[in-house]
């Protein structure tokens, strides 16, 4: 999806590729002439390839700070895919290092590039539905597609982790990034818990310093398709988003079938609008998503697996895990 939104967004092009094998990145590199491929191994000789100026963390969970940190010290800009990493000290150094080194350190949340959600957070700063009463991000499908997502060691948590974050700055950004005053969560394992421990089912209630409330329910425990929806209630009305949703669009057959075509998921859903954003981002323009939304985020997922782990419990912000703390989920699970 990143090379397909690279070759839309403009502005860059694909000049190496590091995967946990050499077979797996030279899959990516087929068709980009004068692309080379490396083994995370060999992460420093990618690094070295003056080529390089921006680079896309797209790893697994844990290896995002270590390998975004060594490209910032490289000299080289970074986009990291959500979440930006594991630890708050971990984000802390690299947002840390990219002001030393003067780089960009980009959050890659896609929705906040998604058209539909960039137009409502328009409508709302213009008073759309009045004064914001409350409002809910559902994001959820039934399960990821890599078996890493399952591991607490790689992932560092379930679908808190990999959906939850796409809900939490989804609110975050609509609203223009408000305070967040306490953060109460429920979270439990309901589909997969043949295959991990971790969560797969997860409300998280973010109570801001204006007294509104902010839902973020994140599932991947849904059967049946994927759902990705805004909902902001007011005093005069609503405002709903519907990233998965009928397009108007609609073929039926002479055999009784009906099928509904997306128009353009790559631009719905922000991947050209993020790529085109962090590359003019590494050319010196500002950037929306930084380092620090990431870490921002990061936090009220912390705060969120503590509040479960004790019960539902409010958890004021600002937040820090007890020392020794290293993967999210064991703020509710216990390690193991």
């Amino acid at each position: 999806m990143y090379l397909a939104a690279l070759g839309r967004a403009g502005g860059g092009t694909l000049v190496a590729v590091a995967s946990r094998t050499r077979a797996a990145a030279d899959k990516v590199t087929q068709g980009h002439a004068g692309a080379k491929s490396f083994t995370f191994d060999e992460l420093p000789a990618l690094l070295a390839d003056p080529r390089v100026e921006l680079v896309c963390v797209n790893s697994p969970n844990r290896l995002h700070a270590s390998q975004a940190l060594a490209a910032l010290e490289a000299g080289k800009h970074v986009l990291v895919e959500k979440p930006l990493c594991l630890t708050l000290d971990e984000a802390d150094s690299l947002c840390t290092a990219a002001k030393k080194r003067g780089r960009m350190l980009g959050y890659a949340e896609n929705l906040c590039f998604a058209p539909q959600l960039r137009r409502a957070r328009e409508l709302l700063r213009g008073g759309a539905v009045g004064r914001v009463t409350w409002a809910r991000h559902v994001e959820k499908h039934g399960g990821p597609y890599s078996p890493w997502f399952f591991d607490r060691t790689e992932a560092g948590g379930g679908a808190l982790m990999d959906m939850g974050c796409h809900g939490i700055e989804a609110l975050r950004f609509v609203f223009d990034k408000p305070a967040v005053r306490a953060v109460s969560a429920r979270i439990a394992t309901v589909l997969h818990g043949d295959r991990t421990d971790m969560d797969d089912d997860v409300e998280v209630r973010l109570e801001l310093a204006s007294g509104v409330t902010l839902i973020s329910e994140s599932s991947w425990a849904v059967s049946s398709g994927m759902q990705s929806v805004l909902e902001v209630h007011g005093s005069e009305g609503t405002l709903f988003a519907d990233l998965m949703g009928e397009t108007g669009l609609r073929v039926a057959r002479k055999d009784g079938s009906v099928t509904r075509p997306t128009v353009d998921p790559l631009l719905e859903h922000g991947y050209v609008g993020e790529l085109a954003h962090f590359l003019a981002g590494a050319r010196g323009a500002p950037v929306e998503e930084s380092g620090d939304d990431g870490r921002a985020v990061l936090e009220l997922l912390l705060a969120a697996y503590a509040s479960a782990g004790q019960g539902g419990v409010e958890v004021t912000l600002p937040f820090r895990p007890p020392a020794g703390v290293t993967r999210p989920v064991d703020l509710w699970r216990k390690a193991g």
